[in-house]
């Protein structure tokens, strides 16, 4: 079981990573040249944040898949965001990595 410090800890970084990307979905569909790599990048690592928080609130004993999901969402994310160079898409990939790699701890060790 995860103790409720580190439980926290990993709410914290998945929140911080679902806002950013939901942001970066937002200004993107509103903005005339939208850039759908960072749409669909991004969307699918908010999908994957908000299910690893929602899991976490409700339940730390299984995480299943989704630790592994939102690992490899976060990085193909970070790896788009690091493409641009603005800094609220280069800020999102920074965040998302940092999510992606405190998260490696939640993967069973053959995994990793």
């Amino acid at each position: 079981m995860i103790q409720q410090h580190q439980t926290d800890t990993y709410i914290k970084i998945c929140m911080k990573a679902w806002l950013l990307c939901e942001s970066c979905v937002h200004a993107e569909n509103t903005s005339a040249h939208a850039r759908p790599d960072l749409v669909d990048e991004c969307g699918q690592c908010a999908k994957t944040c908000f299910a690893v928080v929602s899991k976490l609130v409700s339940d730390t004993d299984d995480l299943g898949d989704l630790a592994l999901n939102c690992i490899l969402h976060c990085r193909q994310c970070a790896d788009i965001c690091y493409r641009y160079d603005e800094n609220d898409i280069l800020l999102c990939g920074e965040v998302c990595s940092t999510c992606a790699e405190m998260l490696k701890q939640l993967v069973p060790m053959s995994l990793n």
